[in-house]
C-alpha cells in the first residue's frame, strides 16, 4: 500500500504541475500571434520528376575545415562568395584559397555564438557601385562596398518594421534579392524565438527595401519561416519560400494581380531553404527530406494550438534559467547546447537530400537526389561552371557536384 500511495502522491503531483503549467496565466511564451490550427499541405509522392535517383551521391568536399557553416553561395569571375559562422563573407578562388572580405558582428571567441559575432546568410551582389547586400541573421541588412569595405547598415535589428497586423523588429533576417531598379527584397523568418519556432504560428515577413526612400514595405505576413526569395526574370513577380510549410508562394508586383500572393507550388518533398534563379527557372534545396516515411513534425503539430501552446511554455520555461544566468555572466552555454543540438539533428535527419528545378510556371520539372549523406544538410544550391555547388548552415564544407545532363541534353550529344 505504502508503494502505491507513493505512486499516487507522484501522479496527482505530476498532474498539478503540467495543470499550473498549463493554465498560470503570466508565464511565457509571449508569442507574436495567438495560437491557432492551420494546415499545411502534405508532401508529393516520389515519382514522375521527383522520381528517385542517386544524382548527389558521391559528392565532393571542398575547403574542408575552412569554412563553418557557408549558408548561402553566389559567385562571379573572381570566386564564389560565402557567409559563414564567425560573422566573416569570404571569398573562395580556387580549392584551397579562403579570403575575407568583410565581417559583420563583434569579436568573439567561439565562432557559433552567432548573436554576438554574426552570422550572413543573405547575399546578393549590387553591380553599379561594386555592392554586396548582407542580411546578417542578428546583425540586420548591410551594404558593403567591395573596393574600399566601407559598411553601411540599411536595417537595424532594432527598428520597429512593419507588419500587416502588428508592426515588431526583425528577427531573423534571411535572404536577399536586388531588383534592376536597386530595391532590395528581403526576408525575416519569424518573429518569435527560433526555439519556438515548430510551435508558435507562423510570423514570417517578406520586405521590399526602396532604397531612394530608405524605407521597408511588407508585402507578406504570416509566412511560414520565411526564406529563400527571388525575382522573375521580368521582375514581374517574386516567389519566396515558406521552410516549415514545405511550399513555395508567389507574389506579384506587376499587372492585374499586382499586391496579390498565391501558392507557387506545394507539398515539396522536404524543407526548402535559399532558392537560386536563373532564365529558366530555380534550384531548390530540400534541407530536409519529407515524406509518408519521415514526417514534418510542423505538419504534425500545426493542426493542434492546445499542443503547440502547452510545449511551447514548456521549452520557454526551460529556457529560463540559461536566460537569467546569460543577463548575470555573459557567457556561451546556451550557444554551445544550441550548436550540440543542431549536429544532433543533422546526424539524424532522413538520409534523402534532394534537390528540385522549378520552371517559372510553378511545375517541378526534375530532381536530384542522393542517399549516402555525403550532400547532407544543404541550404543552397549554386550552379557554377558545371557542377552544383551546395551550401550547409551545419557543415564544415562546401559540397560539389557534377551537373548531371537532362534527357534533352543526352539527346542532343
Amino acid at each position: 500500500m505504502g508503494f502505491l500511495s507513493s505512486v499516487c502522491k507522484a501522479i496527482i503531483f505530476v498532474v498539478f504541475l503540467l495543470g499550473a503549467i498549463f493554465l498560470l496565466p503570466g508565464l511565457p511564451p509571449y508569442t507574436t500571434f495567438p495560437f491557432k490550427e492551420y494546415v499545411i499541405t502534405p508532401p508529393r509522392e516520389l515519382k514522375g520528376t521527383l522520381q528517385t535517383n542517386t544524382h548527389l551521391d558521391g559528392a565532393s568536399h571542398l575547403w574542408q575545415d575552412r569554412v563553418f557553416g557557408p549558408e548561402c553561395l553566389i559567385a562571379r569571375d573572381d570566386g564564389i562568395y560565402t557567409g559563414i559562422h564567425g560573422g566573416e563573407v569570404v571569398r573562395l578562388n580556387n580549392k584551397d584559397s579562403v579570403q575575407t572580405v568583410t565581417k559583420i558582428g563583434q569579436p568573439c571567441d567561439y565562432i557559433f555564438q552567432d548573436t554576438v559575432c554574426g552570422y550572413p546568410v543573405g547575399l546578393a551582389f549590387d553591380p553599379p557601385k561594386n555592392n554586396i547586400i548582407i542580411a546578417d541573421a542578428y546583425y540586420g541588412l548591410w551594404e558593403v562596398n567591395l573596393d574600399t569595405n566601407h559598411k553601411t547598415m540599411l536595417v537595424s535589428p532594432e527598428q520597429v518594421l512593419p507588419g500587416k497586423k502588428i508592426n515588431r523588429p526583425a528577427k531573423l533576417f534571411n535572404s536577399v534579392a536586388i531588383s534592376r531598379a536597386g530595391d532590395i527584397y528581403w526576408t525575416d523568418s519569424l518573429s518569435d524565438d527560433f526555439m519556438l519556432a515548430p510551435f508558435a504560428n507562423p510570423s514570417g515577413r517578406l520586405f521590399r527595401y526602396n532604397r531612394q526612400k530608405m524605407t521597408n514595405e511588407v508585402l507578406l505576413d504570416e509566412l511560414a519561416f520565411a526564406n529563400g526569395v527571388v525575382l522573375s526574370p521580368k521582375e514581374d513577380f517574386i516567389i519566396v519560400s515558406e521552410t516549415s510549410a514545405m511550399r513555395l508562394t508567389k507574389y506579384h508586383l506587376k499587372g492585374a494581380r499586382a499586391g496579390q500572393s498565391e501558392i507557387f507550388v506545394d507539398g515539396l518533398p522536404g524543407l526548402p531553404d535559399n532558392l537560386t534563379p536563373d532564365a529558366e527557372g530555380i534550384w531548390v534545396p530540400l534541407g530536409i527530406a519529407a515524406d509518408s516515411e519521415n514526417p514534418n513534425m510542423f505538419a504534425i503539430l500545426s493542426p493542434h494550438p492546445t499542443l503547440r501552446f502547452f510545449l511551447a511554455r514548456l521549452m520557454a520555461l526551460m529556457q529560463l534559467p540559461f536566460r537569467y544566468l546569460n543577463h548575470v555572466y555573459p557567457n556561451s552555454v546556451g550557444d554551445r547546447l544550441f550548436h550540440t543540438f543542431t549536429e544532433w539533428v543533422n546526424r539524424n535527419t532522413p538520409s534523402r537530400t534532394t534537390v528540385v528545378r522549378v520552371d517559372w510556371n510553378g511545375n517541378i520539372v526534375r530532381s536530384l537526389h542522393g542517399f549516402d549523406r555525403s550532400s547532407a544538410g544543404i541550404s543552397h544550391v549554386l550552379e557554377f561552371e558545371g557542377h552544383l555547388y551546395m551550401g550547409s548552415p551545419f557543415n564544415k564544407y562546401i559540397i560539389r557536384v557534377k551537373l548531371p545532363q537532362t534527357d534533352k541534353e543526352k539527346a542532343v550529344n
